[in-house]
Formats: C-alpha cells, sequence, structure tokens
C-alpha cells in the first residue's frame, strides 16, 4: 500500500473521479453507500485493511472511497466478461492456457490508469501474484500467482446476497494470494462470507515435481450457494458477453495460431482488457490502456518468471 499509494496516486484520482462519478457528485460518498461500505469490513483480512488504509494515506485518498472502488461493481451489478481455461483433449497440444476478456463500464481513461501490477508479498504473507487492472484497484479482476493458480470473475452466479460478505475483488485478491492450487481456491470461496452472486474461472498449471496435475473448474456462488463446474471436454468456460462456448472450443483446439486469437475473437465494444496466458511458458499476453475494444489494439507479452521473482525485490 504505501508503495502503490505514492507511485500511483494521479492515476488514482482519476481512476476515482471517473468510475465512480455517479456516486461522488457532491464531492463525497452517498450516506448510503458509505453505510454500506463500513459494514463489509469485519470480513475483511486485516492485512488487507492495512495495505487500503496504508495506500489511500500514501495516495492521499479517502479510505472509504477507496474501499468503495474495490466493490462498485457488486453493489452495482454492472459488468460482462469473457473467460476460460483449455487443457487436455481441448487444446491442438495438449498444454493449457488461458484467456480472459475483462469487459466493463465506467473509465475513459485507461491509458493512464490501466496497470499491471506484480505483487511479491514477504512469503509468510502469502504467494507472489500478478494482477491486471487499474491503478488503485487493490483485489482486481485478472490473476495467476508464483504458484501458476489463475483466478478471473465473470458476472452471474446466485441472486443471494449478504451485505455484510467479501466482495468479488476482494475475494479474487485473498484467493491469489493464499491458495496454490483450485482445490484451495474453492475452500476459500466456501469458508468466507459473500457478498453477491459471482462467477470465478480458476485455473492451474500443475506442477509435475509436486504430482499435481493442470486442472480447471467454473465456480458460480451466492451469499448461500456454491456450484463447482468441472471442465467439459477440457474447457473451463463462461461468458456473461454471450459468447458462444462453441466459438471458444473451436479456438482453443487450432493449432496454427497466435497465443491471444482465441479470446480477441470474443471481445466487444467495452473490452477494457484482454488477456492471453500459457503457464507453462511462463508468458503472459495483455492489450489494455484503450477504449473501447482493447482486443483490437497491440498485446504486449511479459515474463511471468521475471513479474513474479522474489530476488529482484
Amino acid at each position: 500500500g504505501r508503495q502503490h499509494g505514492p507511485v500511483l496516486r494521479e492515476p488514482i484520482r482519476i481512476m476515482l473521479s471517473e468510475y465512480l462519478r455517479d456516486d461522488t457528485a457532491s464531492g463525497t460518498l452517498d450516506p448510503e453507500m458509505l453505510a454500506r461500505v463500513r459494514r463489509m469490513k469485519p470480513s475483511l483480512p486485516t492485512w488487507y485493511l492495512q495495505e487500503l488504509q496504508a495506500c489511500a494515506k500514501a495516495a492521499g485518498i479517502d479510505e472509504d472511497l477507496l474501499l468503495f472502488a474495490q466493490c462498485e461493481g457488486d453493489i452495482r451489478s454492472l459488468g460482462g466478461c469473457t473467460t476460460y481455461v483449455a487443457l487436455g483433449a481441448a487444446t491442438a497440444d495438449g498444454a493449457l492456457e488461458i484467456g480472459r476478456n475483462f469487459d466493463y463500464w465506467g473509465l475513459e481513461s485507461p491509458e493512464k490508469c490501466a496497470v499491471i501490477l506484480s505483487v511479491v508479498p514477504r512469503p509468510e504473507d502469502g504467494y507472489a501474484f500478478v494482477s491486471v487492472g487499474w491503478s488503485g484497484i487493490l483485489g482486481g479482476w485478472t490473476f495467476i500467482n508464483e504458484k501458476g493458480l489463475f483466478v478471473a470473475n465473470n458476472i452471474g452466479g446466485f441472486y443471494e446476497t449478504n451485505p455484510e460478505g467479501i466482495p468479488t475483488l476482494i475475494m479474487e485478491r485473498i484467493i491469489a494470494q493464499k491458495a496454490a492450487t483450485v482445490a484451495e481456491a474453492v475452500a476459500i470461496i466456501k469458508s468466507n462470507p459473500r457478498m453477491r452472486g459471482q462467477v470465478l474461472v480458476l485455473g492451474q498449471a500443475g506442477d509435475a515435481t509436486q504430482g499435481r496435475q493442470p486442472h480447471a473448474v467454473v465456480v458460480a456462488y451466492g451469499a448461500q450457494t456454491v456450484e463447482v463446474q468441472p471442465p467439459v471436454d477440457g474447457l473451463a468456460f463462461h461468458s456473461s458477453m454471450f459468447t458462444p462456448r462453441a466459438q471458444i472450443a473451436r479456438g482453443v483446439a487450432e493449432p496454427d495460431r497466435e497465443p491471444m486469437d482465441t479470446i480477441r475473437s470474443a471481445g466487444s465494444s467495452i473490452t477494457l482488457h484482454s488477456v492471453a496466458i500459457r503457464p507453462q511458458e511462463h508468458r503472459l499476453w495483455v492489450a489494455h490502456g484503450t477504449i473501447p475494444s482493447a482486443h483490437q489494439g497491440k498485446y504486449t507479452q511479459y515474463d511471468l518468471r521475471a513479474l513474479l521473482r522474489r530476488d529482484a525485490r
């Protein structure tokens, strides 16, 4: 938090002014929204609240306003997104691959606010992870950690709500920092209070030295219900943008293509970031920072090993 706040101070302020414009027209958060934000705080991990407080203080912004930015999508029930994890028989070479489009509204200056965060906690505090998102978002929409565990959210799930539950983006952050496997991620979802319905797509690259196989699931949940859906024919897939499953299945089975071709084909006019990952190759491709239709722009390649290195910190 003390690093995030000062380094990204101005982009955080831009993000808040644009993303939360309708809720802060008077210059402060609406009293009803403020009460809702404060009501969930007891459910959040202490380490997360400490980071939030440090980031807000370093950026010179209100802590509750920054927390509201982490859960605006849950309160407003907005968004879309398409996400898949394909493995085994689904892909041309049998290797696991991931595609993710973040489809959303509310940010007019992604060229200033879009960011790839590389977060390396102390070993006793959890796993290093990469988050593709916006300045000031300490949770996030698209993650992969040093154990090869991937998590991303789509609008969906069940209609049950719990105002005191953990918002989606913070739930994802907890998973990315604390889970090494799909099973551990599912256990985190089940054992924590959940604010509202959501779909999380989870995948793990596997580790032959640990006897851990590649795996993926789709988890649909609500405040009371958690439903874990296994992959179908090697494809764990969910879309809130009406992308046909068959379209993605055909794409990942095609041998002669660029890594981002399949997820690019599912892009829309509100795609704010588009991501392709080949975990076993330690490669990540991201297109963002343009509006609309980030998938129509350039995909930049990153080396996950370099982003997640502990000895570089």
